[in-house]
């Protein structure tokens, strides 16, 4: 068996090829793409059309898991190379393709892998950019505060060790100032803040194919996690707002 994919990617086309044995991928000039795909037809080997360097090479005999996600345009792979392990992700672009690839994968692994699917609960999809918000909200104010003192300071030397990288940071900060980091660090939390609304409005749904059973992380988990995000904050908001 063996399937292929034109994936279009601006002026270039990311060819697709999954055989009984392995995934292969590489972005060519289109013309180039087009005439591989001839001689794939005519049955030219894909090892030989895709032994250039950066191509994506996924032998199916180590490989882990493949998986997919409803937030994203990525299958991610993890397998062994040697004794490391290793991953690697396959972007696709193109409308269904990647559904297509998906159940390829599955029609080549059959009687060795199995299909899950983890659906996300709301709460467990939104802990990342909850996380994230968190860090930036509390980075923007300890990095303004420190472009206060900085201006306050007036004249200040640095000594020590990577004194040219203090330098640096001290002068962007204090350049800046307290409002502008303030702004930069705002406009950063109000990105967190859209994707956190967005994944709470269409949690994600993760395909995954492995050959073991797939147990999906479990609603006591995510409370766990929550609480310790919380004591953070009760930890960390006295300092803020005294």
């Amino acid at each position: 068996m063996m399937q292929y994919w034109q994936d279009g990617k601006g002026e270039k086309t990311q060819l697709i090829v999954v055989t009984d044995e392995a995934l292969y991928a590489h972005t060519f000039a289109t013309p180039v793409a087009q005439q591989h795909v001839d001689e794939l037809v005519s049955g030219k080997s894909p090892a030989l059309l895709f032994a250039v360097a950066d191509a994506t090479y996924v032998a199916f005999r180590s490989l882990d898991r493949a998986q997919c996600s409803s937030s994203d345009n990525d299958i991610d792979f993890a397998f062994k190379e040697g004794k490391e392990d290793q991953s690697v992700s396959l972007s696709i672009e193109g409308e269904g393709i990647r559904e297509q690839v998906l159940a390829a994968l599955e029609h080549a692994l059959h009687g060795r892998f199995k299909r899950y699917e983890d659906q996300y609960s709301r709460p467990r999809a939104a802990f990342g950019s909850a996380l994230w918000l968190s860090i930036f909200a509390f980075a923007t104010w300890v990095l303004a505060n420190a472009a206060s003192a900085l201006q306050a300071a007036g004249d200040h030397e640095i000594t020590g060790r990577r004194k040219g990288l203090k330098t640096l940071v001290a002068g962007t900060l204090e350049w800046l100032g307290p409002t502008g980091v303030t702004v930069i660090g705002g406009l950063l939390c109000a990105l967190v803040a859209w994707n956190l609304v967005n994944r709470v409005k269409a949690p994600s749904l993760v395909q995954i194919l492995q050959p073991g059973p797939y147990k999906a992380q479990g609603a006591a988990i995510t409370v766990i996690k929550y609480l310790v995000l919380a004591v953070l904050w009760i930890g960390l908001l006295p300092i803020v707002l005294r």
